[in-house]
């Protein structure tokens, strides 16, 4: 949409469909995990591991697999520069048609992922985006709640552009496992992930959606997500405790794109992107406020301050939205309001 984009009909025999990129930090004891599942497509996929610095036997679990297969899987050594620094790093080393992000304690589902390679064989125009859906695990024998984006097509339809996507739902969003870039289209948009910042996917994904004109959906669940495990950046603790990279997150997002410029001319891509804009402003306060420190509430006016000077239309849009009026709301009843609008998250957000 913003830049012209290069195609050639049909698909070099030579060339990768998907890169695999999985940063990998202190990930000894799990690695296998995400790099076994890969193992049988070794044809059709390049798998990059970005080993972050690790202090433990990551480097040397990771050499084993690209001395076992030189074929389709390198490592990468690095000083440590966090999850967002071994996705800037796999984007530069990539050489697939597509780009996908896999969590070192993360999975594929390999039928899932023969029916997308499948799929991505018998192009014959360019896909700027895939959607799938994904699944949740709590431990490798507990399957959680499934993550469908089914709703968004029309019946009978797996392919369009943002005009042609429903409405997303206040429990659905664009996420770093159901989307699946080209990589094209990453390096078009220039998106960097900034270092040592938790939650920085979500800037990964909403920053190339300008660049986007054909979205596909392939309807099996391809990610297989991990949670539960002690020390992740997604359990209520450590995202309390990090709210700080939410803020830093957020305000990374904001001030990416003005998203007033497309109301007009470009309305699915306007409501996408207010969508995912929405859900992230959301869970500034959310932490923000359940921190509930003199320094984590000077940080938040700061942020919303920040978002005002620098657009103040965008900011509007945002900040008279029930759901941000109602988590910002003053007082004690302001705090009672986010605990509430928490664990309401968590039950249509059901992990497990």
């Amino acid at each position: 949409m913003k830049q012209e984009q290069t195609w050639e009909k049909g698909l070099e025999t030579t060339q990768k469909l998907i890169t695999f990129c999985v940063p990998a930090y202190n990930s000894a004891p799990f690695l296998h995990f995400a790099i076994d599942s890969l193992l049988p497509f070794g044809k059709q996929i390049e798998v990059i591991i970005i080993d972050d610095g690790s202090k433990d036997d990551t480097g040397k679990v990771a050499d084993s697999f690209a001395a076992d297969h030189p074929d389709f899987i390198r490592v990468i050594h690095q000083k440590n520069g966090g999850h967002g620094a071994g996705i800037n790093r796999g984007i530069l080393e990539a050489k697939g048609l597509y780009f996908k992000v896999l969590d070192s304690d993360d999975w594929v589902d390999q039928k899932a992922l023969g029916i997308l390679l499948s799929e991505i064989s018998f192009e014959t125009e360019p896909i700027d985006l895939y959607i799938t859906d994904y699944q949740y695990w709590r431990g490798h024998d507990k399957k959680g709640q499934y993550i469908s984006y089914r709703y968004l097509f029309k019946k009978g339809c797996s392919e369009g552009g943002w005009d042609d996507l429903k409405t997303f739902k206040y429990s659905s969003n664009l996420t770093l496992h159901s989307t699946m870039y080209r990589t094209e289209i990453l390096r078009l948009s220039g998106v960097k992930c900034p270092e040592h910042v938790s939650y920085e996917d979500n800037y990964f994904v909403y920053c190339p959606m300008p660049y986007v004109e054909k979205i596909r959906y392939v309807e099996v669940p391809l990610y297989q997500y991990l949670v539960g495990r002690e020390g992740q950046s997604m359990e209520n603790d450590t995202c309390i405790r990090k709210y700080h990279d939410f803020i830093l997150d957020g305000t990374l997002i904001f001030d990416s794109h003005d998203i007033m410029a497309y109301k007009k001319d470009y309305p699915g891509l306007y409501r996408a992107m207010r969508h995912h804009l929405l859900l992230n402003m959301v869970m500034v306060p959310t932490f923000a406020r359940l921190k509930n420190t003199k320094e984590s509430n000077a940080k938040l006016k700061e942020f919303w301050l920040h978002c005002k000077k620098g657009n103040y239309k965008q900011y509007r849009s945002l900040r008279k939205h029930v759901a941000i009026f109602t988590l910002m709301f003053p007082g004690q009843i302001g705090i009672t309001n986010v605990k509430s609008c928490y664990k309401l998250s968590h039950l249509l957000v059901r992990y497990n």
